[in-house]
């Protein structure tokens, strides 16, 4: 948990339209240095595109985007340098099929950060032990299990040291089993001091890590506050269906 004060990241009023289909129709909000937010929401809702327009994956449709004070969408901004420093882990691993795990960890930081090859290499070695991974830094993602690929895919991330790291339902994609193992490392970075913004299922581990957590359903933030208010005493009526329908699954 976080004793931030400084705000690092705003989103106001974001829309995102695709063609005639208007997925986010007003999404505001202040994450501040340090602090892990989730959101939760029903699927279709707009959580993933709301990570999505944060890392410029999706040009947002109108809205500003506040990084450092600054609107990362203003014409002459450096989009480049923004995305650098906002990383991103997705639901399907993303990791070069053709490179094992170590050069996975390390393109990035040489074509980016412009690190030297023994720097790439050492800095990707000290992240893949802190995942449980550096014994398989000679692996193919083929090779390795779906929570195996997912702990190099978060390794990679933090290889390009982000100011924010993005999760977009990193355990979706696994087999229960290997869920716990993803939650697990998610936490252990959670007690860095790393800014985290986390599209999430998974309700306790929200409960346990957050700062404060959204609920976005219908492309707006329909209700917001600490892991306590939200998750326990829900105010919203779609919060609290939404709630009572994931206790009764």
């Amino acid at each position: 948990m976080t004793q931030a004060n400084s705000t690092i990241l705003s989103l106001k009023h974001i829309q995102k339209s695709f063609g005639n289909h208007q997925v986010l129709k007003d999404i505001s909000f202040n994450i501040k240095k340090g602090e892990i937010a989730t959101i939760i929401g029903p699927s279709g809702g707009g959580k993933s595109t709301t990570l999505r327009c944060i890392n410029m994956l999706e040009e947002p449709s109108a809205g500003e985007i506040d990084f450092h004070g600054e609107n990362v969408l203003a014409p002459g901004y450096n989009r480049n340098i923004y995305r650098a420093k906002v990383g991103m882990v997705f639901q399907q691993f993303d990791l070069f099929e053709n490179k094992d795990v170590l050069a996975n960890c390390m393109v990035g930081q040489e074509l980016v950060l412009k690190r030297s090859k023994e720097e790439a290499r050492k800095v990707a070695i000290s992240n893949l032990k802190k995942v449980g991974m550096a014994e398989y830094i000679n692996a193919r993602p083929k090779q390795l299990s779906g929570g195996q690929q997912q702990r190099v895919a978060i390794a990679r991330a933090i290889s390009m040291d982000p100011e924010i790291l993005l999760f977009d339902e990193p355990t979706s994609a696994l087999d229960p089993e290997m869920v716990g193992e993803v939650l697990s490392v998610m936490k252990d970075l959670a007690t860095t001091g790393l800014t985290m913004i986390i599209v999430t299922h998974e309700m306790a581990f929200a409960r346990d890590v957050s700062d404060q957590v959204f609920f976005i359903s219908d492309g707006v933030i329909t209700e917001q506050g600490s892991p306590d208010q939200l998750l326990n005493h829900p105010q919203n009526e779609k919060t609290v269906k939404f709630l009572r329908n994931f206790q009764n699954n």
